[in-house]
């Protein structure tokens, strides 16, 4: 362990005179685990003499989080985090945070304000209720494995997704729902093959065979389609009171009541938003009003990364975050007066920590919380 150089890539860093060869070293050292007490220590004298630095423009500070969110992680540890926390140093003075954790239980914690109780809550799960035509509930879960029919159509769970198979011609008449709770997520493969990843906190109402003219799914939520085209039965997702319709896609749908905007980000293919054509890497967002405003050059993993385990923040300010955390590890968010919620805050984590953890890295600011024995966080000023 050369603690020197790791102090002098950091201070090069801090400096902004860090080439790209020592950039990928340092890099290395932040990945490798060895360096975390003095990267620590670094951090924290910053972090207390951060309010006498100059702020950052914001270019400048975009041009950092740009080159963090374009790093390759090493192909050794596919599931660490982005390693750049020394892009905090910098972020400090600006009011924002980027914040990384590992997803391992030996990982280090940064409590600059930890949070104050100990008592803990678990991530999310694969877990959903799914309610039949003749208003019978199932729960579901990832271990359970069962089977059921609905008249001509197979069902069955199988490790946390649920599949539909038509074995003769049914009627279009009959409807299910499957409904994720607040920590809960499911995967779905609908009769056609069309697959939808459901988000927690969510519903999709659909037929258990779908007409000879349109598929249509209701959404609340969110979720993610990969849709099996067919031209002569086009595949509609009503969402309130506007209408997604598939030309060939994979898109994200987020229709939180709660959120501001319904926002549809296109991965590949098309989708038509009432009368508003989406190209890949453009986000459709709607408001309450029914007005449509589109946004270009997406980063559209970000879209998806709760798919994939993983929540992603990008100057996102502190009730835009915890409303994601809320939903995925079921708790009641609580602001104290005085609150400073215009906190910004960047950083990818991983949905399997607890929520201690995700709070401990968002201490890195000056945001301070306690998680209470009911599932309350409260955010203190």
């Amino acid at each position: 362990m050369d603690q020197t150089r790791f102090k002098h890539l950091m201070e090069l860093h801090t400096a902004g005179k860090l080439n790209d060869h020592d950039w990928q070293e340092l890099a290395g050292m932040v990945m490798s685990g060895e360096y975390d007490q003095p990267l620590h220590g670094f951090i924290e004298g910053v972090y207390h003499t951060a309010e006498h630095n100059e702020a950052l423009n914001p270019e400048k500070r975009q041009e950092i989080l740009d080159k963090i969110y374009s790093t390759e992680i090493p192909a050794r540890k596919p599931r660490a985090f982005w390693w750049a926390a020394a892009s905090l140093l910098l972020l400090l003075a600006s009011g924002a945070a980027y914040f990384y954790l590992h997803p391992v239980k030996t990982a280090p914690i940064l409590p600059v304000h930890p949070v104050a109780k100990v008592r803990d809550v678990q991530p999310g799960t694969n877990k959903a209720m799914l309610t039949l035509a003749d208003g019978s509930v199932i729960a579901l879960d990832t271990l359970g494995r069962q089977e059921l029919v609905q008249g001509n159509t197979a069902v069955r769970q199988r490790n946390g997704l649920l599949q539909y198979e038509n074995r003769g011609q049914d009627k279009a008449n009959s409807y299910n729902t499957l409904t994720t709770p607040k920590g809960g997520q499911y995967r779905l493969l609908l009769p056609d093959g069309t697959a939808v990843w459901l988000n927690a906190g969510s519903s999709l109402r659909y037929p258990v065979v779908f007409s000879d003219t349109e598929r249509r799914v209701t959404l609340t939520g969110e979720a993610y389609f990969e849709v099996v085209h067919n031209h002569k039965k086009p595949f509609r997702v009503q969402v309130g009171n506007q209408v997604v319709e598939d030309l060939g896609t994979r898109f994200n749908i987020n229709a939180y009541a709660d959120e501001p905007v319904v926002s549809t980000t296109l991965l590949e293919g098309a989708v038509k938003i009432n009368n508003t054509l989406l190209k890949p890497g453009e986000q459709a967002q709607v408001t309450k009003e029914g007005v449509i405003s589109v946004v270009k050059n997406i980063n559209t993993a970000d879209a998806v990364a709760w798919k994939e385990g993983f929540f992603v923040f990008r100057n996102d300010n502190l009730k835009t975050v915890m409303r994601e955390l809320s939903r995925w590890y079921d708790v009641e968010v609580i602001y104290q007066p005085n609150v400073n919620n215009n906190q910004q805050f960047s950083g990818r984590i991983d949905r399997s920590l607890t929520l201690a953890q995700v709070l401990n890295g968002l201490a890195l600011t000056k945001a301070r919380f306690t998680i209470e024995d009911n599932r309350k966080v409260v955010i203190l000023p």
